[in-house]
């Protein structure tokens, strides 16, 4: 009897212990899923976009004529297309209607037809500055008119072309107007004749044209006996104080001349005349005789 209530008592205390830890098993297996459940809510969403994918916004009403670059990039314009349409209207380029922005160097015709409802160009500008060159091109045609008028009126004809007449000229005063009054003598021949005076310092003979390069070959026996030269109105080159290019500019000057007249007279420190010359081989005696009315000798 008493063997029998010591087993039952044990297998009491079996059930109590096993409902016990069933129990604390489930407060701990509920405890761990409120942590979980509590962390996770805790721990911010974080949304991954499928790459390339962008937020979608309504475009705005914009004027490609005078629209700033943020406008345009809002509107889904290129940086590179926006560079392109600021050097267009850099250039003077405008767009007219919006059906002109379609030739926008690397716009779609989806991305145009997305943006076409929200173009608005403001006309005013460019229909004054159409009006503006019409009017220009209006006042162009009606002098163009009436010069062409001018040179067909005879009165014009005797007042402005020179009549060719046989006078005389003295060279070194003369300008090319002056010249082309001689029988012989057009535009070309006498600027040729003007520019190897200025080389020069100015003629001391009228024969001295046949030395001009430009003029080999033109006949000049019927120019010559109408002109003349006045010496004294040759300005002459300061041979004490020029330096070599500058002597060298002379056409009767070479570099090698200019050079031994620039060594003999920093030797010498100042030349007298033009004896003084005779002593340089590069110098003939001929050459002397052309530069002489060229040469001063002050101190």
């Amino acid at each position: 009897m008493k063997q029998h209530r010591k087993n039952k008592t044990a297998r009491n205390q079996l059930i109590g212990a096993l409902v016990l830890i069933t129990l604390l098993a489930a407060v701990h297996l509920g405890i761990a899923l409120w942590s979980r459940k509590t962390a996770a809510e805790d721990v911010p969403q974080i949304v991954i976009q499928n790459p390339g994918e962008e937020d979608k916004h309504k475009p705005v009403y914009f004027d490609p004529n005078k629209s700033d670059s943020l406008t345009l990039l809002y509107n889904g314009l290129k940086p590179w297309q926006i560079r392109n349409l600021m050097k267009y209207r850099a250039k003077g380029g405008r767009y007219r209607t919006a059906d002109d922005f379609r030739r926008l160097y690397g716009l779609t015709d989806s991305a145009f037809l997305a943006l076409k409802p929200y173009i608005r160009i403001d006309s005013t500008e460019w229909v004054a500055r159409r009006d503006s060159l019409n009017a220009l091109r209006r006042e162009r045609d009606s002098l163009r008119h009436i010069a062409d008028s001018l040179r067909r009126d005879s009165l014009y004809q005797k007042t402005y072309r020179h009549p060719k007449c046989d006078t005389i000229i003295e060279l070194n005063a003369a300008d090319t107007s002056d010249l082309q009054y001689i029988r012989g003598i057009g535009a070309y021949t006498a600027s040729q004749i003007i520019w190897y005076r200025k080389a020069l310092g100015g003629y001391v003979s009228a024969a001295q044209i046949r030395e001009i390069t430009a003029l080999k070959g033109v006949q000049l026996d019927s120019v010559i006996p109408h002109l003349t030269a006045n010496p004294d109105s040759v300005h002459p080159l300061r041979v004490n104080y020029c330096s070599v290019e500058q002597l060298q500019r002379h056409p009767y000057i070479s570099f090698t001349q200019a050079k031994a007249i620039y060594t003999l007279r920093r030797n010498r420190l100042k030349l007298k005349d033009i004896n003084d010359l005779k002593k340089l081989d590069c110098l003939t005696d001929s050459t002397l005789h052309r530069l002489a009315p060229y040469l001063s000798f002050e101190p």
